[in-house]
């Protein structure tokens, strides 16, 4: 059996990553979608939220593969940096704030951002300090960037980014392959390629051939 384990980002529940679960199915894979408290709580809390859904949920035997898109990377990593995991498969990281995001850098400077919404700082430049993987070998990483913003957002960021996270700040985990995706942030994973993409490094370890 292989399963991937879907986690969706900031103030957003597991059926925002139901695109992206019901293609996975269609190739086969069993999915698994939980909505964590991203809304409130800080990576670490939503990691350990994460372990004991698949505890309960995941079938021992099972390969298992790990899809994030935004804040939903970073509790990837984290779950995956305390401890071993039987059967890990590959890990795919979509527009994930590595490095962090000016954004959240500008919230936090508003009255009581930090005690009603934990995951903030991290969320903020320069990103959490998170630990490699446990697994030996670590697993293969790769990871998607998002490269069109909206016209609103274009002009806001420095560089290539998504309106949201900058390449540069995806870039930086320890990753074996890359792929960008012409749309924002908040669409990345709601599209075909980014659909093919993912299947194909899951499968493979590598993302599409780029032109």
């Amino acid at each position: 059996m292989k399963t991937v384990v879907l986690v969706h980002g900031f103030f957003r529940q597991g059926r925002n990553m139901r695109y992206l679960a019901g293609k996975l199915k269609e190739r086969g894979y069993s999915t698994l979608a939980p909505s964590l408290p991203t809304a409130f709580l800080n990576v670490r809390s939503c990691s350990e939220s994460l372990a004991r859904i698949i505890e309960k949920n995941v079938d021992k035997e099972s390969v298992v593969h790990f899809v994030g898109h935004s804040m939903g990377g970073l509790i990837i990593r984290d779950y995956l940096s305390r401890r071993v995991v039987e059967g890990l498969g590959r890990v795919v990281l979509i527009g994930t704030p590595n490095g962090g995001s000016p954004y959240a850098n500008l919230l936090l400077g508003l009255p009581f951002s930090r005690q009603v919404l934990e995951a903030l700082p991290d969320l903020a430049e320069p990103g959490p300090d998170i630990p490699s993987p446990l697994n030996v070998p670590a697993p293969e990483i790769g990871v998607i960037i998002g490269t069109r913003p909206d016209p609103v957002r274009k002009f806001l960021l420095p560089g290539e980014h998504d309106g949201l996270v900058s390449a540069e700040s995806v870039r930086r985990v320890s990753a074996s392959d890359e792929m960008s995706v012409p749309c924002p942030h908040e669409r990345l994973h709601w599209r075909s390629d980014t659909v093919e993409a993912v299947a194909s490094f899951l499968e493979t370890g590598k993302f599409l051939t780029k032109e």
